[in-house]
């Protein structure tokens, strides 16, 4: 069997310090990895909220064709002015 040496305290150290950078590096990988995986979710979270939107969207567009034919909607007075025949094939 071989003879033990007993390293320096200088290599001790040395060792120890890159084994708690590599601790460092790891935890900060699984905080990494974590904050993705949260991240992921909130992405899907907003993509939901935006498939809900426009369909509430197309809901409300429908409805308001149906009652009011095709027009302009200014939000600020609430007023709807309708588009005519000659306007809509303009347009197209």
């Amino acid at each position: 069997m071989a003879d033990t040496v007993k390293f320096t305290e200088e290599e001790l150290n040395e060792i120890k310090d890159l084994q708690k950078l590599f601790n460092t590096v790891v935890y900060q990988a699984g905080q990494t990895y974590l904050e993705n995986l949260a991240l992921r979710k909130k992405k899907e979270q907003v993509s939901s909220n935006f498939d809900e939107v426009k369909r509430r969207e197309q809901e409300i567009v429908s409805k308001l064709t149906t009652t009011y034919g095709q027009g302009k909607i200014n939000l600020e007075t609430g007023e709807f002015t309708p588009v005519s025949t000659t306007e809509e094939e303009a347009e197209d």
